[in-house]
């Protein structure tokens, strides 16, 4: 069994105080589950069983989460990891390549180029994680602010897709959210691309749902034909 130093000052602290009670469970979830390096594989379902409440799992992490959340975190490999940069300095304090512990946590944040977001270093990091998010921030005077949330076209949702090749209907996406008022949830769009990866995901797990249910199908056939 893995142990771990806590922070016993935490609930003082106003961000904490802040969160609502799901997602002070989810932080506190998130800290014990995820790995040495401070990655966690993002399984929100898992999660909300594991904390007894429950979280949105089919949208984005930008429209769950609250801004003091996501100050928090890193959000990677088409939002199915986050980094907290938080958790190195913590249990490790600064890294040093010639410790045999702290050895394969630097080689975990080199694999992913997550050096930039540790303590000390720049607050944009060099190598950007996610060059889809990369394209809706802009630089001004050093500091990193979000664009104001544009509406796609049906042709870039089209080409969106085509680039993923995955099997997301557009014309349904688009009449979706446009029904809506591009909302997610009770919340405003803010990344139209993190929702078509969600409905990506969706989607995939019905198909395979489906083909199972497929199989199901078949055998009960044959067991009822064998029967009779």
């Amino acid at each position: 069994m893995a142990k771990r130093m806590t922070d016993t000052d935490k609930w003082k602290k106003r961000f904490v105080r802040e969160l609502s009670p799901e997602h002070k469970l989810l932080w506190f979830y998130i800290l014990d589950d995820c790995n040495h390096a401070g990655i966690w594989e993002v399984d929100l379902e898992v999660a909300s069983i594991r904390i007894g409440e429950t979280l949105q799992h089919d949208i984005p992490a930008e429209d769950m989460l609250s801004q003091s959340f996501l100050d928090k975190i890193v959000i990677f490999d088409n939002g199915d990891k986050w980094f907290i940069p938080e958790f190195i300095d913590f249990q490790y304090g600064e890294l040093n390549p010639n410790s045999n512990v702290h050895k394969s946590v630097i080689a975990l944040l080199q694999k992913y180029n997550l050096e930039g977001y540790l303590k000390g270093s720049q607050t944009l990091p060099d190598r950007v994680q996610d060059k889809a998010k990369a394209k809706d921030i802009v630089i001004v005077k050093d500091k990193v602010k979000a664009k104001r949330f544009a509406k796609p076209i049906i042709d870039d949702i089209i080409d969106y897709c085509s680039e993923r090749n995955n099997t997301v209907d557009p014309q349904k996406f688009f009449d979706y959210y446009s029904s809506n008022g591009w909302k997610v949830g009770k919340n405003p769009m803010k990344d139209w691309k993190a929702a078509v990866r969600t409905w990506e995901k969706n989607t995939t797990t019905t198909q395979t749902k489906s083909k199972v249910e497929q199989s199901l199908d078949t055998w009960q056939q044959a067991r009822q034909m064998i029967n009779k």
